[in-house]
């Protein structure tokens, strides 16, 4: 992994007083990376400051985290350069190295296609990010399907070199059942990802989370909600699909083939499973780069680059599921 997740808390931030640190912690502000990315129109009316100390606020704060002056969202995704490494050559090669910090991930295929067993892979390569503190980093699985599985996790972390047991407890699940259960959840989420070292959230699927939203037309805020807070917190935000979803006129969403949905991601994974249970994942729309086909071959503990190492791995992983 390169660099590490930052955390910088709110009084490195100079001329700061102590009633505006305690009104901006209301409002779920505990960083100088969110003060930096905020928008401060909005914050500085919650928190009853004018525009202009709101604004010298921040570009205070872009000075303590090493972004000085006025960035674009993508500038600042190239600053933070911390990367979620796949662990596969061929995936890690045609992405650059890993994953950007800060960014949305989209998993798309057939139900059995691999997407759930890639965000159990990545909730554990996640937690391989250094911290600032020493940390090992949290992971946040929204399972709208009821496809987490445990046993997965356990499988993946011990082919890690992790115990399985402390991978398991630095996953906060969120089982999702009721109707507008997704509202009061995200913003849990924001209050953990401010209090914690979150470097990864997993939404599986982002269309079965859809269903417990209150009404349809929260669907473009909700999107617009994770955009914001990967972008100031750090945070990888990963959401699987069976179809890519659009948004119609009516904010409803429908199944089509490409619609503006995609324009929200910065990388998206096409999953594919062949008649040999091999399952080829095919890169597509990120940063305008070529589509590139990785063949991965499945087993007790994840995806393997090949049937060699497969066939290696399988029965020490094997040994540790009989005995646990």
């Amino acid at each position: 992994m390169r660099r590490i997740l930052k955390r910088t808390p709110l009084d490195q931030v100079p001329d700061l007083s102590d009633d505006i640190h305690s009104r901006l912690e209301k409002i779920s502000i505990t960083t100088a990376e969110l003060l930096a990315h905020g928008f401060q129109e909005g914050v500085s009316s919650n928190i009853g400051i004018s525009t202009e100390r709101m604004l010298e606020l921040t570009r205070l704060a872009r000075q303590v985290i090493g972004l000085g002056d006025f960035r674009t969202a993508s500038e600042m995704k190239e600053k933070d350069a911390t990367l979620l490494e796949t662990g596969f050559e061929c995936v890690d090669n045609a992405l650059d190295g890993g994953f950007r910090a800060g960014s949305i991930i989209e998993l798309q295929g057939q139900q059995w296609a691999g997407k759930t067993l890639m965000c159990s892979h990545l909730a554990i390569r996640a937690q391989l990010i250094k911290t600032d503190n020493g940390s090992v980093p949290k992971v946040i699985w929204y399972d709208s399907d009821q496809s987490y599985r445990k046993k997965r996790i356990k499988e993946i972390a011990y082919r890690y070199r992790i115990d399985p047991k402390v991978a398991l407890r630095n996953i906060i699940l969120f089982d999702i059942k009721k109707k507008g259960k997704m509202e009061p959840d995200f913003e849990s989420m924001r209050r953990t990802l401010t209090q914690h070292h979150v470097s990864l959230v997993i939404i599986d699927s982002l269309r079965g989370a859809l269903k417990y939203l209150e009404t349809p037309s929260t669907l473009k805020n909700y999107v617009a909600k994770i955009n914001q807070m990967a972008l100031t917190t750090g945070t990888l935000f990963v959401y699987t699909n069976r179809s890519q979803i659009v948004f119609s006129r009516s904010s409803t969403p429908k199944h089509k083939r490409n619609g503006p949905l995609s324009i929200e991601v910065d990388y998206g994974l096409q999953f594919y499973l062949n008649r040999e249970r091999e399952r080829i994942v095919i890169t597509r729309d990120f940063h305008g780069g070529s589509d590139m086909k990785c063949e991965l071959y499945l087993g007790p503990g994840g995806f393997f680059e090949d049937r060699a190492s497969r066939n290696l791995e399988v029965q020490r992983v094997q040994r540790y599921l009989k005995r646990n």
